[in-house]
């Protein structure tokens, strides 16, 4: 699952609605808990570009933006229960892990 995007119903930051939305597992906090970045196919958006050159296994319908620092804690039921997209190759994963610590000042 880490590594891995899916398309999620995704709720809004002040838990009133939700929306459907792909987003990238970054990591499992628990059996609980993943922690996730969403995705926006509005390549104007600050983040890390991605295309199908940067899976290894499934397919992007666009290129897409992963929407770094926006990260968010969700129960594990959101993404066990949701439709697979893709799954990043281990050295764009790397990417973003890289590019979220230094916008945390990690």
């Amino acid at each position: 699952m880490v590594g891995s995007i899916y398309y999620i119903l995704m709720p809004y930051s002040d838990f009133t609605k939700a929306k459907g939305r792909p987003v990238l597992v970054l990591q499992e906090i628990d059996k609980n808990d993943f922690l996730i970045l969403p995705l926006t196919s509005n390549l104007q958006r600050d983040g890390i570009v991605i295309s199908n050159e940067d899976i290894c296994d499934g397919h992007l319908k666009k290129d897409s933006v992963i929407v770094v620092p926006k990260l968010t804690a969700v129960d594990s039921s959101l993404i066990k229960g949701s439709r697979f997209i893709a799954t990043l190759k281990e050295e764009s994963f790397l990417k973003v892990k890289k590019r979220l610590c230094k916008k945390l000042e990690c």
